[in-house]
């Protein structure tokens, strides 16, 4: 399936490591476009990037800088933009009406002024050093990173040149950067297992404090709405719109501002195009909520196993049962978290302590979701509390081993890193024949061995 996706990381970063007494010279904000468009993503990101720095207008409080991989194979004349067409991978500086070309200085020394190179922009270190190099060169108090490729909820930032794709748990263990904001434009990332992956902790690795993403598929967010809005003291803002001194604008509040400008983004767009709305939708969560999340849900799992409900949970899931829970892939395996507990609390199929407890999931999901909104064809989504998926795949044991990437264990299949999710793992204690959280009971119940040993390829 073609896929498509944007990823926006916005990072507040402290004590870095830069010679400077404080921060009170730099910027509010840097962005870093991480554009990893060596695929078929290489001509609209081009379009995406036009539309978003005409809305920033060259605010003072914002720098704009933009790693971009491009694949000749799919671009198209670009020379109104970046001046002109090349192959490889470059930086720049944008600017409202102008680009200004970079160097990597030391962190990305093979990025020149005068020569082209080919970076894998699927490889989790590229991205660490862009980071880095964005950190050193151009300081702020706050940092975002947008990364601009595609996804599926498995891997993601494929790169057509060297054939290979970005793990998620690979991610995690190789980009060791702390972070306040994270949006992900990728399809099929606001998965509670991805969100898990990313979440706040003392160890090293990936984490962040906020994240914005995408349940589904379908076209960016309206980021340039957002960023319109943009403004220091002095700048005009181009319509009545309230609007954010970028000085004071926290996470949380760049969190909201994306979700709820996405909606609005979408209802203007349906005007014009009616069904265009009908299935988009986007959350923003608060990630230091998502151990809790975890908590509660492998509660859940321990209190479905024990009820023996195997068949009345995925009667949910079976529409031609009389099921139906909100599902993100058609009937595929990514159903809303919320509207799944919301069901199983409200179902006599279910004994009353599994019923209490989905009620508890519910609770933890509304503190995790903290915006969200999804179009017509999701009848049951509840704004501010759906938005999030879990991995749910239909009640067929044969069907089980397409789901091999679903793995507590990290493993490579034709140079795509996959599994190794901590969700399916921390917390369990594999072998000893108990179901102790989610991924444990899915495994009992779809692999047909009592003895959950957490085995996937």
């Amino acid at each position: 399936m073609v896929r498509r996706g944007l990823v926006l990381v916005f990072a507040f970063v402290v004590g870095f490591g830069l010679a400077r007494a404080s921060f009170a010279e730099d910027r509010p904000w840097t962005f870093l476009v991480y554009g990893a468009a060596d695929n078929n993503a290489d001509g609209p990101i081009l379009v995406f990037l036009d539309k978003l720095r005409v809305a920033l207008d060259d605010d003072p409080g914002v720098e704009l800088l933009l790693l971009l991989d491009r694949h000749p194979g799919y671009y198209s004349d670009d020379d109104d933009f970046l001046g002109e067409d090349f192959d490889g991978t470059r930086l720049y500086r944008l600017r409202k009406d102008s680009v200004e070309r970079l160097s990597g200085e030391g962190e990305l020394p093979t990025i020149t002024l005068d020569s082209d190179v080919e970076l894998d922009t699927s490889d989790p270190d590229t991205l660490a050093q862009v980071i880095a190099w964005a950190k050193m060169h151009h300081p702020a108090q706050h940092y975002g990173l947008m990364i601009y490729s595609h996804a599926d909820g498995r891997a993601m930032c494929p790169d057509e040149t060297s054939r290979a794709e970005m793990g998620i748990a690979e991610m995690t263990a190789r980009v060791d950067e702390s972070v306040d904001f994270v949006g992900l434009e990728l399809c099929n990332m606001a998965g509670i297992e991805i969100a898990y992956e990313w979440r706040p902790r003392s160890t090293r690795g990936f984490s962040t404090d906020v994240l914005v993403a995408i349940p589904n598929a379908g076209p960016p967010l309206d980021w340039d709405r957002a960023f319109a809005r943009l403004r220091s003291p002095g700048h005009a803002a181009i319509d009545e719109r309230p609007t954010f001194d970028p000085a004071t604008l926290t996470p949380t509040q760049l969190c909201t501002l994306v979700v709820e400008e996405g909606r609005l983004g979408r209802i203007v767009a349906s005007r014009r195009e009616p069904d265009y709305a009908v299935r988009e939708c986007a959350a923003g969560f608060d990630m230091t909520q998502i151990d809790a999340v975890k908590r509660e849900f492998d509660a859940l799992a321990v209190e479905l196993a024990r009820a023996d409900a195997r068949d009345a949970l995925f009667a949910l899931r079976d529409v031609a049962a009389g099921g139906g829970v909100m599902n993100y892939t058609g009937d595929g395996p990514y159903v809303d978290a919320f509207d799944l507990c919301a069901r199983i609390d409200a179902s006599d199929a279910f004994p009353a302590e599994v019923r209490k407890q989905a009620g508890v999931v519910m609770r933890a999901l509304d503190a995790f979701v903290l915006e969200s909104f999804g179009g017509s064809a999701y009848a049951s989504f509840v704004r501010g509390r759906c938005g999030a998926f879990v991995v749910l795949p239909a009640g067929d044991r044969a069907g089980w081993k397409d789901f091999a990437w679903y793995s507590p264990n990290a493993f490579e299949r034709r140079d795509v890193p996959l599994g190794g999710f901590a969700f399916l793992a921390d917390g369990m204690t594999f072998g000893d024949g108990k179901v102790e959280g989610w991924f444990e009971l899915l495994d009992q119940w779809l692999d047909g061995d009592a003895d959950v040993n957490g085995v996937r390829p």
